[in-house]
């Protein structure tokens, strides 16, 4: 799975570790150049808020659709037809209906259940 460390630029991977925390040289240098430490506690929480979000959403389209958003991305989006596709292929195997990639009326998904 993709890691939002793999979508920063240059700088970013520079200044911040894998997990959003500032690396303790930048955090110096910031100090250094007259920021508080409020300002570079904030900066350093958006970093680490950045992280969470962007796994929540890998693992939210793992969940939905058996691949996570960075790959499905690289494919291209998926069509239509493929999270059909998914969609009856998650029905055979008996998946829950919330894990369905697409929304479905109870009645039909109970109806190809038990079919």
């Amino acid at each position: 799975m993709a890691r939002a460390y793999d979508t920063w630029d240059f700088l970013d991977r520079m200044n911040f570790n894998p997990d959003g925390s500032m690396k303790p040289k930048y955090k110096q240098r910031l100090l250094d150049n007259g920021m508080s430490s409020s300002d570079i506690a904030f900066a350093e929480g958006q970093k680490k808020n950045e992280v969470r979000l962007f796994e929540e959403r890998e693992q939210r389209y793992i969940d939905r659709y058996g691949i996570p958003f960075s790959e499905w991305e690289k494919q291209g989006k998926m069509s239509q037809r493929e999270l059909e596709s998914r969609q009856r292929k998650a029905i055979r195997n008996g998946e829950e209906i919330s894990s369905l990639p697409l929304d479905i009326d109870p009645d039909d998904y109970y109806d190809q259940v038990v079919s």
